[in-house]
């Protein structure tokens, strides 16, 4: 056997070993693949979840703050306008908010509302002020307000003590 055959014989075996590696791996390649795109699918799924659940949290934040800026303008709208009574009679229940010549409605509110903003304005207590002997008493008026932002269920409820100017 001369030179050249037995190169080509080693060429000839070199060729079958690596054929023979090609015909043992059956498609790992492919399965590691469709692997690796599946964990990449499921990360992408997650992240979009998860940004969906940040943007809600955002806008109910939102929507809390504007009913609760509303309700701190329909306090201040009660604070300014009363009725204050030093006759001591029990005003509307506020539980029905609406009912009643108390309570009053802020109508010129600026914002994505789903209700008109209400206050009420309760009856006059004397309260104790300070820790001074003998006790100095002030009457002061319970003033409530309620907004709803731009969703039913965000409601704010707000509550001030008002002494009106003598």
């Amino acid at each position: 056997m001369d030179i050249r055959t037995k190169r080509f014989h080693r060429m000839q075996a070199r060729r079958n070993a690596s054929a023979k590696l090609r015909s043992d791996q059956k498609g790992a390649v492919l399965a590691i693949g469709l692997i690796l795109l599946a964990v990449l699918t499921l990360w992408g799924v997650q992240a979009m979840r998860s940004n969906l659940s940040q943007e809600r949290m955002a806008f109910n934040m939102r929507d809390r703050n504007v009913a609760f800026q509303a309700a701190e303008a329909a306090l201040r709208v009660g604070e300014v306008n009363g009725p204050f009574d030093s006759s001591g009679v029990a005003l509307a229940d506020p539980m029905n908010w609406g009912a009643g010549e108390e309570t009053g409605t802020l109508v010129d509110f600026d914002g994505d509302l789903s209700a008109d903003p209400k206050y009420h304005v309760g009856p006059p207590q004397y309260v104790r002020v300070g820790i001074v002997i003998p006790p100095e008493y002030r009457l002061i008026y319970p003033i409530g307000a309620q907004a709803q932002g731009s969703q039913p269920g965000s409601i704010v409820i707000l509550q001030s003590g008002f002494e009106p100017a003598n």
